[in-house]
Order: C-alpha cells, then structure tokens, then sequence
C-alpha cells in the first residue's frame, strides 16, 4: 500500500481511522465523506497528499491532522459540527477551505489569515455574526475570496463580498462596512415617514435600516398596528410597551441582538407569528402562555441549550421552529406539546424521548436532521403508534437502510406515502 495515491473510504460508517493512514507516502486523494469520524490521525507524513474530503462525519471540531500536510490544496468539511478554527489553522497549507454547512461561531481571524497560500474559504450556513465576517473581509488579502451566505445575519451579503473582493483595501473598509450592516442607524426624518404611513397601513416596515432600538415613537401605534417587521438591525432589547400592541398578529425580529424577551409579550393576545431567528436568546418567559392564538414561532438560530418549556402552554401553535441551536435532549413534558410541524434540525440532539414524544398528537412533521441522534432513538412508539407521518433525519449516526430496518417502520412508512399522495 505505500504506493496507494487515492484512498476512498466513503459511506462505510467508519467512527475512526487507523493511525497507519498518516504513513502512505504517496496518497494523494483521501476520500472519508459519509462516515461517524470525530477526528482524523496526524497526516503530516502524508507529503503528497492534496485534497482531503470529509463531509457529513460527526467533527465537532477542525481536526488538527490536516494542519501540517505540505501539499494540501482542497480541504472539504462540509456538513459537520465544527464550531470554530483552533489556533493551529495558521499551519494550514490549503489553498481552498470548505467548510459550509457547520456550526462555525468564529473564523478565528487572526490566525486564518496567516495560512500563507489560501486563496479560497467557504462558510456558508454556519453561525456567524456580522462582526466575525466584517473582520475577516477588512482583513484580509484581496487575493483571498470567501463566501459566507445562509449565516446568522445575512444581511448585505452581496456587499460584503464584493468589499472582499475589492484590491482597494484600506482603513475605510471597515468604516464601509459598519454603515452597510446598520451601525448608524435611520434618520429622525425616515422612521417619521415609516410611522406616517403605518398609521394607515397598520405595517411598520423598518427592517433592515440600522436601528440599535426601538424607536419611542412606535409606542404611539400600539392600537393600530397589524404587522411590526424589525428585522435585521442591530436591536438588543424589546421595551415593555410591546404589550400594549393589542391588535398586533406578527412580530419580526430576526438577525438582531435580542438575548431576551420582556414578560410583557404575553400580552398581545392577538400574536400569530413570533420570529425571532437569528438572536442570542437562552429561553422565553413563561409569559408567552399568554399569546393565546400563536401559530408559528421561529426561534432558529439563537442561543437555547434547554428545549423551551414554556412553549407547551401554547395550545394553538403549529409550527415550532428550534433549528440551529444547542437543545441535547427534550422533556417529557414534550408529551403535551400541540404543535403540528417541530424543527429542531443542527441540534445537539442525543435523545428524542420517544415514549413522552410519540404521545403528542397533533404532531405530523418532525425535523431532526444533523444531530447526534443514533437508530434506537426512533422507538417503536414513534414510527408505529404516534401521529408522525413526515421524519427527516439525514446527518445523524446512522443511515437510511438502518432506519429502514427499524421496527415500526413499515406503519409510519405508510402514513408517510399517505401525506405524499395528498401533497
């Protein structure tokens, strides 16, 4: 094997790698996409070695194996858990790095950056802020390309790109970018014109125009207003006055800074849809039991490492969006859960709690994909006698004949075609 130059071990559910893998003197190709690897062995001996793929494997973070490979020129990672770049990526030889599809919180800038041949990083869908992207675009070489789309605060990615791209790097770059992600906010005379015609419309469209808070202002419409649509800004609190928007049915607040919720948002009764993507929020106040006609609340992306137990008061929601944060297991209160569509998707997720899940029944569609979720967790309960028709569940540690095989399969298989002929 020492003249071995392409190995590939794809999709044979591989947790680990032998040691002996670093010893091949001429592998050029590595080829482990498709596996359960969490790390991968010390590939510095690998001289030759040039494109290494390991995308939808369980690393939750960047395998310093690949740091010292000479030759390496594409190192791909898509599709993983990788939540920042350790020190040592500064060794890195890649002249293009993949990472997209992760939970990539830092770029780790200043260490990235002394990767002496990289020319090419790609982090789409991950979690990173406006600052983690501003820094890296105002810092980096012009010779550098990254591509960042689908992040936490997309906003004005097109601009960014495109200043990242500019050979005319200098100080004003960042100023530059401060005034495209809302540092400076919307003059007295154009939150006027907004608040004008919302008093006649009953939609206050204020999104994206750099406000940092919310305008006093927009307490004098609290009566009127169907719709507050606050996204991507810069906002980090919501004042008390939210709950005096008795008539209010949506409340937008995606990409901003919120890491709370104010107990007085329980008393807009009127509430359908709650989207707060995309924030720094831990839990929701017990209050929301109070937003009494919710349908639709969309939490991805933001901080919960506990699934949020005050939801279950909502007895009319239908759509429970918890995508992209850090939940590891759910409560068996999750049994009263009456939503009908639950997303959960690039948790942590270790554990359904079938028994308690299976018994919430309004629940049709359950999304669990890119978790940490072995085949035993979908018990038979689950697939034979609960409710659910759809399940996706791509990136956990198993794969599709596994779950094929399960028992229970075949009744859930059966309302699953069922949902699809209706569709």
């Amino acid at each position: 094997m020492s003249q071995l130059k392409e190995l590939n071990l794809a999709r044979n559910q591989l947790e680990a790698l032998p040691t002996e893998i670093g010893l091949l003197p001429c592998l050029e190709v590595l080829k482990v996409s498709q596996n359960k690897l969490t790390d991968l062995p010390d590939l510095s001996k690998c001289v030759l070695l040039k494109t290494v793929e390991a995308s939808e494997n369980h690393f939750t973070a960047f395998p310093l194996g690949v740091c010292h490979s000479p030759s390496l020129e594409t190192c791909i990672f898509t599709d993983n858990r990788i939540e920042s770049f350790p020190d040592e990526i500064h060794s890195l030889r890649a002249i293009s790095l993949i990472l997209n599809k992760n939970r990539l919180l830092s770029l780790n800038t200043v260490n990235l950056l002394r990767c002496e041949r990289l020319r090419a990083v790609n982090v789409d869908d991950n979690q990173l802020n406006h600052d983690e992207i501003e820094q890296f675009v105002a810092n980096a070489p012009r010779e550098i390309r990254i591509s960042f789309d689908g992040n936490v605060a997309p906003k004005h990615t097109a601009d960014l790109q495109e200043m990242g791209n500019d050979s005319s790097k200098s100080k004003s770059v960042t100023s530059n970018a401060r005034k495209l992600i809302g540092q400076s906010g919307p003059s007295t005379s154009t939150v006027n014109k907004h608040l004008e015609m919302a008093s006649k419309s009953r939609v206050l469209q204020l999104k994206g125009t750099g406000l940092k808070k919310i305008p006093d202002e927009v307490e004098q419409l609290a009566g009127v207003l169907r719709n507050l649509e606050l996204s991507e800004n810069k906002i980090r609190e919501i004042p008390v006055f939210i709950g005096l928007f008795s008539q209010l049915k949506q409340l937008h607040l995606s990409n901003n800074c919120l890491e709370s919720l104010p107990d007085e948002i329980g008393s807009m009764k009127k509430l359908e849809i709650l989207n707060l993507g995309g924030n720094k929020i831990k839990n929701l106040p017990d209050t929301i039991a109070g937003c009494t006609d919710l349908r639709t609340i969309d939490v991805s992306s933001n901080s919960f490492s506990e699934f949020p137990i005050s939801i279950i008061a909502c007895l009319q929601l239908d759509i429970l969006n918890l995508n992209e944060n850090q939940i590891e297991t759910l409560p068996d209160d999750v049994s009263k859960l009456q939503v009908i569509e639950l997303s959960l998707s690039q948790n942590r997720l270790k554990t359904l709690n079938s028994s308690n899940l299976s018994k919430s029944h309004r629940l049709r569609t359950l999304r669990v994909d890119g978790n940490c979720l072995e085949k035993t967790e979908f018990a038979r309960d689950l697939l034979e006698s609960s409710t659910v028709s759809v399940i996706t569940y791509d990136g956990n540690r198993f794969q599709l004949k596994d779950f094929q095989d399960l028992p229970g399969y075949d009744a859930y298989q059966e309302r699953f075609t069922a949902t699809k002929r209706k569709i």
